[in-house]
């Protein structure tokens, strides 16, 4: 794949672009071993510059750029807490402001800052954008709405920051997000909401020991919603001549799902391509750290069914065997087998 200084893209590299990056790279990404080109985007300079000093250029690149659903140039409302700074004016009495962080909403300044669409920046650049990530404190659904044509050309996950009750005065909520995602073919895979939303009074804290741990409180205002095309239409959506695209876009699609707590669907995605396709057949999936690295990642999942060999532990045995043509070991092999895998990783073999 040509990028747009002419040069090739392997379709192994896996290209994210994070929108709303202050503090660096998105936690879920920590745990990703493949080749990666992270796109950070970041309109304060301050923090932009941070990130660059701070931050391997190879991998990680930052965009001073500010992204919205509109080209102009528009009010950005700086606060007290700069990394909930907005296009959108802060509802202060909302739960999100009036009962965790008082003071720390309100408007310091308000600035003039220029923006663009994300798809014009895509155009411009020539990426090939595999993943999306939002958190730009109330215009998350603008900047979607912004990439739609780099959306429907081919990315294959978004985490986007959501609300289910306004923190600012006009911000669209988690269900118009959806809404647009799921006609774009996209289902929601989960939400990172454990429970625990912004307290009453206070009362947060688990004073009596007879309830359990997951007992719940507070008011649900807002948490990431991480969705993913839907694994179904890769092959119809890829051309059929491209073996390599279909294969890096199961694998890309199957590391994201097990990044984002999800690792039965991952496992699901890749199973079903090889028992629909015979296995990988293009010529470099096999040798590509993508590949290799979410092999080690599986094994290690995996392999937490080997400690009771019952038909359970067959079957996902077997699960593995269809997959990687490999036997998952159990017992007293499992650890050599994972720690050969690792050391193979890590030589780049």
């Amino acid at each position: 794949m040509e990028t747009s200084d002419g040069t090739m893209r392997s379709p192994y590299l896996t290209t994210v672009v994070d929108v709303g990056a202050r503090y660096g790279m998105h936690p879920a990404w920590s745990g990703f071993d493949g080749d990666m080109k992270y796109l950070a985007f970041e309109p304060d300079k301050e923090e932009a510059d941070r990130l660059r000093r701070n931050n391997d250029p190879r991998v990680f690149e930052v965009v001073e750029a500010a992204v919205y659903n509109k080209d102009g140039e528009f009010d950005f409302n700086l606060l007290v807490h700069r990394g909930m700074s907005s296009f959108l004016k802060p509802d202060l009495e909302s739960e999100s402001f009036k009962d965790l962080k008082p003071g720390l909403g309100d408007i310091e300044r308000t600035i003039k800052i220029r923006t663009r669409p994300l798809d014009g920046f895509v155009r411009e650049n020539g990426w090939r954008v595999d993943f999306l990530k939002v958190d730009t404190e109330g215009t998350e659904h603008e900047v979607i709405l912004s990439a739609s044509q780099t959306i429907e050309n081919g990315v294959l996950g978004i985490r986007s920051s959501v609300n289910f009750n306004p923190a600012f005065f006009d911000q669209t909520l988690f269900s118009a997000t959806h809404d647009f995602l799921v006609k774009q073919g996209f289902m929601l895979l989960n939400i990172d909401y454990l429970g625990y939303g912004y307290p009453k009074l206070g009362l947060f804290k688990k004073p009596d020991p007879s309830f359990p741990e997951n007992q719940r409180y507070g008011v649900l205002v807002g948490c990431d919603a991480v969705w993913i095309r839907r694994p179904n239409r890769l092959a119809a959506e890829r051309s059929s001549g491209d073996r390599a695209g279909l294969e890096s876009s199961t694998l890309k699609l199957a590391y994201f799902c097990l990044l984002n707590n999800a690792p039965d669907v991952a496992a699901d995605i890749l199973h079903s391509h090889c028992l629909e396709r015979g296995g990988w057949r293009a010529a470099g999936t096999l040798d590509s750290r993508l590949f290799k690295s979410l092999k080690a990642k599986m094994l290690e999942y995996l392999g937490r069914w080997r400690t009771v060999p019952d038909e359970t532990w067959e079957r996902v045995r077997s699960i593995y065997r269809t997959i990687y043509a490999d036997e998952l070991q159990g017992g007293s092999e499992f650890y050599p087998q994972y720690q050969m895998m690792l050391r193979e990783l890590k030589s780049g073999r």
